[in-house]
């Protein structure tokens, strides 16, 4: 069906959308006939601003509807800002400066040459929103000396169980931070797939002939990616 779009500034123009396209769908072919960007969007009918998830029939859109585009201002191109950069807990912060229209993955980029991580593990965080790779700057509103806070993902790493009295070894991914007992979940998981023992009268782990807390990480234990940890039957008395 064709609707009809009256922008704040320059004349009306006529799209075609479908009944079931989402709000963020129809921006989407504005942008593509008309060049006017996504996020500079701000879709209104009967007076009410609609938000991206809606869809036509949510919101009551007819053939041949009026519909009003605003459509926000362009950040000037050479606009730049100072955020501060910290990861918490750690209340010091770094000054990193920024153009407001630059994407947020290019801010990801330089966090990540500061922390020397991977750059798949950095997420950035502001104001209790994670901002996302395909936005810019400006898209949250962030001006000089906003904070944004660094959360790296906890690295996961594979190690070996020997199940008891079993011959082939039984990979598990886990996160060096996770307590140990969270090793019993996933081997409970793969049980029914891959057939090995868990004895029915408890178990306990090893892991370099030392037995082991549950209720420490595999860090405090000093596991490492690619160790063995063995399944004996029983239970270590504390």
């Amino acid at each position: 069906m064709d609707v009809f779009f009256e922008p704040q500034e320059g004349s009306p123009f006529c799209i075609q959308i479908g009944f079931h396209d989402t709000v963020l769908e129809i921006k989407e072919k504005i942008e593509k006939h008309q060049g006017i960007p996504v996020y500079r969007q701000t879709i209104v009918f009967n007076g009410e601003a609609l938000d991206d998830e809606l869809d036509v029939e949510g919101c009551n859109i007819i053939n041949r509807s009026c519909i009003r585009l605003i459509v926000a201002p362009e950040p000037p191109p050479s606009t730049k800002i100072e955020l501060c950069i910290g990861t918490p807990p750690s209340k010091m912060r770094l000054p990193i400066e920024v153009g407001v229209r630059d994407p947020v993955k290019s801010l990801r980029e330089v966090v990540w040459s500061l922390e020397d991580v991977p750059l798949e593990r950095v997420k950035l965080y502001a104001n209790g929103t994670e901002l996302e790779d395909d936005c810019r700057i400006c898209d949250y509103e962030l001006q000089d000396n906003s904070s944004v806070d660094v959360h790296i993902k906890p690295l996961k790493f594979t190690v070996m169980v020997l199940p008891w009295k079993a011959n082939l070894k039984v990979a598990v991914e886990v996160k060096q931070s996770d307590k140990v007992k969270v090793l019993r979940k996933e081997l409970e998981k793969l049980q029914p797939i891959l057939k090995f023992d868990l004895p029915s009268e408890g178990y306990f782990f090893i892991h370099n002939q030392s037995g082991m807390d549950e209720d420490k990480s595999f860090k405090w234990h000093g596991v490492e990616m690619g160790d063995t940890i063995e399944i004996f039957r029983g239970m270590i008395s504390r």
